[in-house]
């Protein structure tokens, strides 16, 4: 298949505002428009609508590399295998993130942020794509690995926590963390699509089931798929996994309709689809929230739409009247996205040691955000460094 390219500038633009937002914790007296929205508030802000953009465009992404690899003769259990892997190393970062807001310097051997550049450290040992054409130095390559994994094993038992009400805590899946949410959202969407191939039939199935599972779960609904889990099960309430389906679904849309000759077609398409998932979501409001932080049906719902609406919008940008010089600097952020967004943890760790403090003018309003855009910026630019250096995170 031809390269969409506006699937990677909605990435690489999903990652460099991902981590713009990131950064919004350090700011006061900004616009809450761009907030994300508290716990119960029915209320959609900017913030809330980043993550739903990275999986949807990681659901877009399905189809394509599917077909890449199947062109590459890889067999369903290989690309299987590849699933599986990505999924284990998503979920484990996630765990060690999601561990490291729990972290009690008071009763361990690390202070905080020696804790997590060690084990961010570690994830790029592990997980950096070496290059395989210089043979003299794959073992190493393989030595650095195996290192790596050390670390995190020592990580893993020399962490201490507590927990919000003030007990000590060990290493544990209180919930899985950015990482480990995409890693089972991946898995889960990976192996359906594996298995239900390119039909687009089996893939409106798969996103009204956990769109169902979804609104069955926020209406208070208590199920248990494993029994072994006391509150929820691993993928979720199913709201995570549609937004992904969601993705794949207007890809193979997509595919349905590449030729030029068809573009009419595929924007009218892309447009009902978005308007049904948008007019969904603002009826179900009658009955849920629109909250981010509960999962609700309605957030799902309106959160594709505007996915939908941005995507074609940058097809027709990027595809169609190939406009692209903006994208040439951020284009990093869409090829090593997994890179960009561990950076910002060597840079809050490393502030946090040498106690630097920026003034509050910078950390005010327009000033604020301005400064934070800045700052993601910088951290693709550090990006391509690492690039350049040979030094890239792939799973």
């Amino acid at each position: 298949m031809n390269r969409i390219i506006s699937i990677d500038v909605f990435r690489a633009l999903t990652m460099v505002l991902m981590i713009w937002v990131n950064d919004f914790w350090t700011l006061k007296s900004i616009p809450k428009w761009l907030k994300h929205a508290s716990t119960g508030e029915d209320y959609l802000g900017f913030s809330d609508v980043i993550f739903p953009w990275f999986l949807f465009v990681m659901g877009m992404s399905i189809p394509f590399a599917f077909e890449d690899r199947i062109k590459k003769g890889e067999s369903n259990i290989v690309i299987w295998t590849h699933i599986v892997l990505r999924s284990i190393a998503l979920i484990v970062m996630g765990l060690f993130h999601m561990n490291m807001e729990m972290y009690n310097h008071e009763t361990s051997f690390f202070i905080k942020p020696i804790y997590v550049i060690i084990s961010t450290s570690a994830f790029f040992m592990i997980w950096n794509m070496y290059p395989k054409k210089d043979q003299t130095k794959q073992n190493i390559f393989k030595a650095i690995r195996i290192t790596g994994v050390i670390i995190l094993i020592v990580m893993f038992f020399s962490f201490s926590g507590k927990s919000y009400d003030g007990k000590e805590i060990g290493f544990e899946s209180h919930w899985w963390g950015i990482l480990g949410l995409i890693g089972w959202v991946y898995l889960i969407a990976g192996s359906t699509f594996l298995f239900i191939k390119n039909s687009l039939i089996g893939t409106f199935v798969a996103f009204f089931v956990c769109l169902g599972l979804n609104i069955i779960s926020s209406s208070g609904i208590p199920y248990n798929i494993f029994s072994w889990q006391s509150d929820h099960w691993i993928p979720g309430s199913g709201g995570l996994q549609a937004l992904t389906f969601g993705g794949i679904i207007v890809s193979l849309f997509l595919i349905e309709n590449r030729n030029k000759e068809n573009i009419k077609r595929l924007y009218t398409t892309l447009c009902c689809f978005g308007l049904i998932s948008l007019s969904s979501g603002l009826l179900l409001r009658n009955y849920f929230v629109l909250n981010k932080i509960l999962g609700t049906p309605t957030w799902v719902l309106v959160s594709l739409s505007t996915a939908v609406f941005l995507f074609i919008f940058l097809h027709w940008l990027s595809d169609v009247k190939k406009i692209l010089a903006w994208y040439k600097y951020i284009n990093i952020a869409g090829t090593a996205t997994l890179t960009c967004y561990l950076i910002p943890y060597f840079y809050y760790s490393f502030r946090t040691l040498s106690g630097i403090v920026f003034p509050e003018f910078l950390r005010t309003g327009f000033i604020g955000l301005t400064k934070s855009l800045i700052y993601s910026m910088i951290i693709v630019g550090i990006c391509w460094g690492l690039k350049r250096a040979k030094i890239q995170l792939k799973i």
